[in-house]
């Protein structure tokens, strides 16, 4: 439940840190993000590059994936343990590591450079733990640590990564013919390597998954794994890539199925593990 306070508390959280962000920016224009060669060559450049107004449109962007941050940070700190500033910040690196791996795919997919992304990845990590740091101090509850016994965690992080790399690989394969060209976007994986990358992004969710399993909203073992996958995870997911609606046009449809089936993958991986869990969580 969001009060007045809370929501001034995080309007100026979210103002600091996209100030924070935009300075070191500025400071160092040469960290900016620079389209791929093997995009730009292949992909017609969207209305707001073409006017140039990338930079506000990049300003929106950020903004409400700091606000999205913030609403599902406050959906499921209220029954996590712990101080709502550390909670923030767990939150905030979880959120900046799945953008970490998304960033990496382009090196592993869209033929950019390693060097290049992990520039990026340092970029937008830091600011990113900053601004659930601070949202966390804004809105968080201090909840006292409680010991709760969980079946077989490491077979939820397991089962959460095999979920997701299977449902992603096939639903990119099904879905490229549909889209063409622009089935580059699905991010289909034909190489150990982008199957390994791919993977370990699914341990990373599956890591954040037992973390907060416990605490999330909702009474329905179903209901909760759906708002985790489709609704935390597929929100973040979802919302970087959606970031080349911004460089390119005629690329959404492409872009939210990409999420759809990531986080299609996560919920099957997570409602396999809880069939094996059974009470639990009762």
């Amino acid at each position: 439940m969001w009060t007045n306070r809370d929501i001034l508390r995080t309007a100026i959280a979210i103002i600091v840190s996209l100030t924070g962000w935009g300075v070191f920016r500025l400071l160092f224009p040469a960290l900016d993000y620079f389209t791929p060669d093997f995009l730009t060559n292949q992909f017609e450049r969207s209305w707001i590059v073409l006017h140039e107004v990338r930079k506000p449109a990049g300003l929106v962007y950020l903004t409400l994936a700091l606000i999205l941050l913030a609403v599902f940070f406050n959906a499921i700190q209220q029954h996590w343990p712990g101080k709502g500033g550390i909670k923030g910040l767990i939150f905030g690196i979880w959120f900046g590591g799945v953008w970490s791996f998304g960033f990496l795919t382009g090196w592993a997919f869209l033929e950019t450079t390693l060097r290049s992304e992990i520039i990026n990845i340092v970029v937008d990590i830091i600011p990113l733990a900053i601004a659930g740091w601070l949202i966390g101090l804004a809105v968080g509850r201090d909840i006292p640590k409680s010991e709760i016994w969980m079946w077989k965690p490491w077979l939820a992080v397991l089962l959460v990564a095999f979920g997701f790399i299977v449902v992603h690989s096939l639903g990119g394969m099904l879905l490229a013919g549909v889209f063409g060209k622009t089935a580059v976007f699905l991010l289909i994986p034909t190489t150990i390597e982008q199957i390994i990358l791919l993977f370990t992004l699914g341990l990373w969710v599956g890591g954040m998954y037992i973390m907060l399993r416990r605490w999330l909203p909702f009474n329905k073992t179903r209901v909760r794994v759906a708002f985790f996958a489709f609704g935390i995870f597929g929100m973040c997911w979802t919302w970087f890539n959606l970031f080349f609606v911004i460089e390119f046009t005629g690329v959404i449809p492409v872009l939210l199925l990409l999420g759809l089936i990531g986080a299609l993958g996560v919920f099957a991986g997570a409602l396999v593990y809880e069939e094996f869990a059974g009470q639990d969580l009762v």
